[in-house]
């Protein structure tokens, strides 16, 4: 008997909780727009992490054709994926007009980078998801992007001057779209 439709609910409802949680702070950042300014590293940061959100949503459909029934560590280690997803959501973009009086990059220094942390956490438990449920070889391409969308976002966290950050967000945008294109077409 398959306990997907368990395991499906509970993502759904961390995943639906997280995408509330992106968009809801979206929507501040578009309120204050007139009294702080908005900062394009932050909102780059959250369209990647709508787009992973969504992905991820995606690929839960996929988890019957791969498994039947889920160990209650497997069940665990899904969760942690949609929570480490709903972290960085909820660390992000800030959810009252308060948090943000300084301007959304001094949010996003202060607090907001945070997310990025919690995006790495992500991106390492989606690699041992790839490598025990897809059996999936971590020297072939979506390794090799995986580990770099690992590493950039932890770079972002610790780089120190608006510049490095920046940059290294501008390289990590190509990367997410080539290993969403690949996700797809596995």
């Amino acid at each position: 008997m398959s306990n997907f439709p368990i395991v499906a609910t509970v993502l759904s409802m961390i995943l639906g909780l997280s995408v509330t949680r992106l968009l809801l702070g979206m929507l501040t950042v578009f309120r204050i727009r007139r009294t702080a300014t908005p900062d394009w590293v932050a909102l780059v940061w959250a369209g990647i992490l709508f787009a992973t959100q969504l992905e991820f949503w995606w690929a839960v459909n996929a988890l019957p054709e791969i498994k039947v029934t889920f160990t209650f560590l497997e069940f665990l280690l899904l969760v942690l994926l949609a929570l480490s997803l709903f972290v960085s959501a909820a660390l992000l973009l800030p959810s009252r007009s308060e948090d943000e009086q300084n301007g959304l990059q001094t949010y996003f220094e202060q607090d907001g980078r945070y997310a990025l942390l919690s995006l790495s956490t992500y991106f390492v438990l989606g690699l041992i998801v790839n490598m025990t449920f897809f059996q999936a070889s971590p020297i072939a391409l979506w390794g090799v992007l995986d580990i770099l969308m690992v590493l950039l976002p932890v770079c972002a966290f610790k780089a120190k001057s608006r510049k490095s950050y920046s940059l290294i967000t501008l390289a990590f945008v190509p990367i997410s779209v080539i290993d969403t294109a690949i996700s797809l077409i596995r």
